[in-house]
C-alpha cells in the first residue's frame, strides 16, 4: 500500500509543492529515502522511525521506501519529517489516505515524537493558499507566522500523536485565528533627526536619499554624525505597505530570523554588518543557501560603516543587486533567487587618520589618501547617487535647538510629498520610485527646463560623468524637484544633484 501526502520545498524565498510517497511492505526491515535529498532531509528516516516508535504507534517490521517528487527540485531541511511520518502511517494503515489530498504538512520531528519549529513556514503557507490547499498542519511554535495568511485553515500541533489523533477525528484542534488588518500594527521609528545638531547639508542629503531610496555615501571625520544619520533615515520614510511587509517577512522567515515567534515584520529593516563580513554572508548562499544581508535589507537600509575597510569582493557583490534588485545564487543542484531592493547608506573617513583635509591634524601623505580611497572601485562609486561631506560639528551648533527647516517634521513633510508625487506619477508603471526609472523612460519623466539642461551638459563635460552617473544625477534632480513641488526640473534642482556627484572626481 502506498501513502501520499504533500509538503513544500523552499527555493529562494518562494516554495514549491512536494509530493511525499511511502510504501510499506514485507521483507527485510529497512528505511530508504529517494528524491534529490539534502543531508538533513535524508536524516529524516532516523528521526521519523524513532518518533513513531516513541509515540506508541505500532508498525510491524517492514521494508519502508519513501520518495519525494519532483526529483529535479532539491529538498533541504528537516521540515519534511512530519509529511514523511504521515505518509508512512498512511501506507501502514494507521491513517486513511483518502482524506489527505488537500492538507499540507510542515514540521520537524524530535525523537520523542514532539514537533519542533522550522524555518520558512510563511512562504510555504502562501504557496499552499496559491495551490488551493484547505488545511496546513504546522508546528505550534510557528503559529504566529500563520496569523497573516488568509484562505487556509492552519492547525498548530505539538506532537506526532496529536497530529494522528486530529487526522483520525479523535481530537479537535481549533485553527489559528487570522489577523485581518495589519495597518494598525505598522509603526514609525522612534529615532529622529532632532538629536543631530548642525550638519544642515548632511540632513538635506539624507532627506533627498530617503525621498526615493537613493544610495548615499557620507564622508567625514570621526564623530560627525554619519552613523546617527544613517540610522535615522528610515524615520523619514513612509511605513512599508502590506505587500512590502509580506515580502520582508518571507525573507526573514526563510532566514530563520523571526524573533520570538514574530508573525509579521511591519517596520523597514536596518542592517549594519561589520566590515569583516564575507561575500557569501553579504549576498547569501552557503552550503544550504540562505538570504544574505542584501536581502535582509529588503525595502529598508543596508548601512556599511567604514565602507573602504570591507573586503573588495564583498563590496563587489552589491553591483548587480543595486542595478537589478535581485540576488541570484547558482548551485550545482539549482538556482536560488533572493530579493535585493534596498537603499545603500555608506560612511567612511576621508583618510586613514580621519582628519583630511585639515592639515593641522592630518599627517597622511597624498599617496596614502589616494590608496585609502582606491579600495572602492569606480563601478561601485558610480552606483552611489549622493555623496555628501559630514564635517566637524562646531560647539555653537551643539548648543542650538533643532533648526526648524531641518528638524524631523519638516524633513519628513518634504519626503512624504515626494513619495505622493511619485506614487501618482508611476501609478500604472512597474517601477514606483524616481531611483528606479528605467533608462528608456528617463527622457519622459525627467524633463528639464532649458537652463537646467545647459547646466547638466556643462557638468557632464566638466566632471567627466559616465553615462550611468549622468542618468543617476537626473534621477536625483527629479527627486529634489518633487520635494520642492517643481513640475519640471529646474536649474537649482540640477545644481544640487550635481553637487552630490563630487565623488566622481575622487
Amino acid at each position: 500500500m502506498v501513502g501520499k501526502v504533500h509538503s513544500a520545498a523552499v527555493l529562494g524565498i518562494s516554495a514549491e509543492i512536494i509530493e511525499v510517497e511511502a510504501d510499506v511492505c514485507g521483507g527485510f526491515p529497512s528505511f530508504e529515502m529517494t528524491g534529490n535529498l539534502g543531508k538533513s532531509a535524508k536524516e529524516a528516516k532516523n528521526r521519523v522511525y524513532t518518533a513513531i516508535k516513541n509515540s506508541k504507534i505500532k508498525i510491524g517490521p517492514s521494508k519502508i521506501t519513501v520518495n519525494m517528487s519532483p526529483a529535479n527540485i532539491r529538498k533541504e531541511g528537516p521540515h519534511f519529517d512530519l509529511a514523511v511520518a504521515i505518509a508512512v502511517l498512511c501506507a501502514g494503515g494507521v491513517i486513511e489516505n483518502r482524506e489527505l489530498n488537500d492538507i499540507l504538512f510542515i514540521g520537524e520531528l524530535g525523537l520523542e515524537g514532539q514537533i519542533n519549529p522550522v524555518k520558512a513556514v510563511f512562504p510555504m503557507l502562501l504557496k499552499a493558499v496559491d495551490k488551493g490547499y484547505r488545511i496546513c498542519i504546522i508546528p505550534k511554535q510557528n503559529e504566529n507566522e500563520a496569523r497573516y495568511v488568509r484562505g487556509i485553515l492552519v492547525i498548530g500541533i505539538t506532537s506526532l500523536s496529536e497530529c494522528v489523533a486530529y487526522l483520525r477525528g479523535i481530537k479537535e484542534i481549533q485553527p489559528v485565528s487570522v489577523q485581518d488588518d495589519i495597518s494598525g500594527m505598522i509603526s514609525d521609528i522612534d529615532n529622529d533627526f532632532d538629536e543631530i545638531k548642525g550638519q544642515k547639508a548632511l540632513k538635506r542629503a539624507a532627506a533627498v536619499a530617503a525621498a526615493s531610496m537613493h544610495n548615499i555615501l557620507m564622508i567625514g571625520p570621526p564623530g560627525g554624525g554619519k552613523t546617527m544619520t544613517a540610522s535615522r533615515i528610515i524615520s523619514l520614510m513612509p511605513p512599508p505597505t502590506g505587500e512590502q511587509c509580506i515580502e520582508i517577512t518571507k525573507v526573514y522567515s526563510v532566514a530563520g530570523l523571526l524573533n520570538n515567534g514574530e508573525g509579521l515584520i511591519t517596520k523597514r529593516p536596518f542592517r549594519a554588518p561589520h566590515h569583516t563580513i564575507t561575500a557569501a554572508a553579504m549576498a547569501g548562499g552557503g552550503a544550504y543557501p540562505v538570504p544574505g544581508e542584501i536581502s535582509l535589507a529588503q525595502h529598508g537600509i543596508l548601512f556599511l560603516d567604514e565602507l573602504n575597510l570591507f573586503d573588495r569582493r564583498t563590496i563587489e557583490t552589491l553591483r548587480s543587486p543595486m542595478e537589478k534588485g535581485t540576488v541570484t545564487i547558482d548551485r550545482v543542484y539549482g538556482k536560488y533567487e533572493y530579493p535585493g531592493n534596498f537603499m545603500l547608506a555608506a560612511a567612511m573617513n576621508p583618510c586613514k587618520c580621519g582628519y583630511y583635509p585639515d592639515r593641522n591634524k592630518c599627517r597622511c601623505t597624498q599617496s596614502e589618501i589616494n590608496r585609502y580611497f582606491g579600495r572602492i572601485s569606480r563601478p561601485i562609486l558610480d552606483r552611489i547617487d549622493i555623496c555628501v561631506w559630514a564635517g566637524r560639528v562646531e560647539y555653537d551648533d551643539l548648543k542650538k535647538d533643532a533648526d526648524e527647516k531641518n528638524n524631523t517634521a519638516a524633513m519628513r513633510e518634504k519626503v512624504m510629498n515626494a513619495y505622493k508625487l511619485q506614487e501618482k506619477r508611476y501609478e500604472n508603471c512597474i517601477f514606483k520610485r524616481n531611483s528606479c526609472i528605467p533608462d528608456k523612460y528617463i527622457s519622459e519623466y525627467c524633463v528639464l527646463e532649458k537652463d537646467a539642461e545647459q547646466l547638466i551638459k556643462s557638468a557632464f563635460d566638466k566632471y567627466d560623468l559616465t553615462a550611468r552617473g549622468y542618468k543617476r544625477t537626473l534621477k536625483v534632480a527629479r527627486t529634489i524637484a518633487d520635494m520642492e513641488n517643481h513640475d519640471r526640473i529646474t536649474v537649482s534642482d540640477v545644481a544640487e544633484a550635481v553637487g552630490y556627484r563630487m565623488v566622481e572626481n575622487g
